[in-house]
């Protein structure tokens, strides 16, 4: 069973690809049969997935914080 970082760093990665996609071939917002496509939207959500990943990641990391103190 992966962990939940490992879950959030496929996510990451999974989201990174759609990206890559939408951005190679970029296509106009348009409307069909009254419902409205908006790549600009989905290119921002994806960014929102992959910046909430990060966020994500880097609270799994573990981390040290150094204090020294005087007598």
């Amino acid at each position: 069973m992966s962990t939940d970082a490992e879950q959030i760093a496929a996510i990451k990665s999974q989201t990174l690809a759609l990206l890559v996609e939408i951005t190679a071939q970029p296509k106009p917002t348009y409307q069909i049969d009254g419902q409205m496509v908006s790549w600009g939207d989905y290119h921002s959500q994806l960014q929102r997935v992959v910046d909430w990943c990060n966020e994500k990641l880097t609270g799994e990391s573990p981390f040290e914080q150094r204090s020294q103190g005087y007598t």
